[in-house]
């Protein structure tokens, strides 16, 4: 993989533009929020967390699931890993096989007792934004292997023209109120031959924004 600056953009790939961070940090502070409000209402008994029984609603008529793998390990307040996968979509897919290569992915998690939860967030023109919360680093290297895990990276390719994964950390666990912070971001563009690969890694981690005192994201990545 190439490596990029943190500041670095490179034209010919807009999947590397900066600017994304701050959308893409905020959907994936507002799936974490998905997660801590169902564990909330499950604690008050509003609700019961089954072990992998996707929880499905509507938001202006914008679709959302989220899936609790472990509810009684995600309630703990160490350190937790997190993914966000964000994908720019080709006009013309098989949006069936789609979810069936979805569904094939979540029930293959059960396989793999580090994922704690999954959610997905469906935005304007039928694109989707992922967050996977799971233990520690090695839970992904070992679904990387999975079955279903291989199918998507093979099929990758014709459902997406570019792809931009989010590795990164929660301090405090799930149940706490702190941000996801960024460590790496790799990306994948398929609409170059060979395709073209590169990662962006962040030391320290590139945490939300607001955080940093900046009220408006103005293009520039924070310098510490």
């Amino acid at each position: 993989m190439i490596e990029l600056r943190v500041d670095e953009i490179v034209d010919e790939h807009p999947c590397t533009d900066i600017s994304l961070y701050s959308p893409d940090l905020d959907l994936l502070a507002y799936m974490l929020q998905d997660v801590r409000s169902l564990i909330r209402a499950a604690d008050v008994g509003r609700i019961e967390l089954i072990a992998h029984e996707p929880k499905l609603w509507d938001v202006h008529g914008l679709r959302r699931r989220t899936v609790v793998c472990e509810p009684t390990v995600i309630r703990g307040r160490d350190r937790v890993c997190v993914v966000g996968f964000f994908a720019e979509r080709r006009e013309q897919i098989d949006y069936p096989a789609l979810d069936e290569l979805e569904l094939q992915l979540l029930l293959e998690f059960r396989r793999f007792p580090g994922i704690l939860s999954y959610s997905s967030i469906e935005l304007a023109n039928d694109f989707w934004a992922n967050l996977v919360i799971h233990s520690v680093p090695g839970d992904t290297e070992a679904w990387r292997g999975s079955s279903a895990h291989a199918r998507a990276v093979d099929v990758s390719p014709g459902l997406y023209s570019a792809i931009r994964i989010h590795n990164g950390h929660l301090d405090g666990g799930v149940p706490g109120n702190r941000a996801i912070e960024i460590d790496r971001t790799k990306y994948w563009d398929y609409d170059h031959e060979p395709v073209w690969q590169a990662v962006r890694e962040f030391d320290p981690p590139l945490a939300r924004i607001r955080r940093q005192a900046v009220d408006v994201w103005d293009g520039q990545l924070p310098s510490s």
